[in-house]
């Protein structure tokens, strides 16, 4: 009768620690999906970031294009440097190519609007780490979201903002008549030198004002 008891006790002691070593497995498949599907996300942001700054530089360039061509001919640009449409098309070409979709894009600057050398752009990663559902007919991989209206938690967003900087510049002197511009002690003679000497640059805060294009009125 001890024998039996001692069969049986060793035979509960047993399952117990099966179902003790199903339960820990289980457990360490979860956390090893939960980093998976954390590392996932991390991911998505990381691209999503790359793509945000190639979009807003992209754009930028548009004014930074314009004004290289206004100090080219010895003009200050002081005025509508930036063109929406181009630069929603070189923002949208710049984010596809970085595995994103552009949301939104806005053009500011500190000239009371009429500028336009500050670029912002939202984009959203072209994947999207579905959110997991309670009957689990959602697969814990699936990045496929479906429609655009996805939650927006378990999707790569970003944001980026660029700005074209000018420099300093005034009209030479060459003999006795004036001469072509100088900034920053170069004397601009053409197109390329005239981009070389303007910079673009992530930054952290739009301007002042929104920027309003030719045929606005606010």
């Amino acid at each position: 009768m001890s024998a039996l008891r001692h069969r049986l006790r060793a035979s509960d002691s047993g399952q117990a620690n099966l179902y003790l070593l199903v339960g820990l497995t289980l457990s360490l498949v979860a956390i090893m999906l939960l980093f998976i599907r954390l590392g996932n996300a991390n991911d998505l942001r990381t691209q999503s970031q790359t793509a945000a700054d190639a979009a807003a530089l992209a754009a930028a360039g548009v004014a930074r294009e314009h004004a290289a061509q206004e100090l080219a001919q010895s003009n200050m640009p002081y005025s509508r440097l930036y063109d929406p449409a181009e630069g929603r098309s070189r923002a949208e070409q710049y984010a596809q190519e970085n595995g994103a979709i552009l949301d939104d894009i806005r053009a500011s600057d500190d000239s009371q609007g009429n500028l336009g050398n500050i670029v912002r752009v939202e984009v959203r990663s072209a994947e999207c780490q579905a959110e997991l559902e309670q009957d689990r007919t959602r697969h814990w991989a699936d990045i496929d979201c479906g429609t655009p209206e996805h939650d927006e938690n378990h999707t790569g967003n970003a944001a980026a903002i660029a700005e074209v900087v000018i420099p300093e510049c005034e009209y030479g002197i060459s003999g006795l008549e004036l001469g072509g511009l100088v900034c920053d002690g170069v004397q601009i003679t053409d197109v390329n030198q005239a981009r070389r000497a303007i910079d673009v640059r992530l930054t952290n805060s739009e301007g002042q004002y929104i920027y309003k294009p030719i045929g606005t009125s606010v």
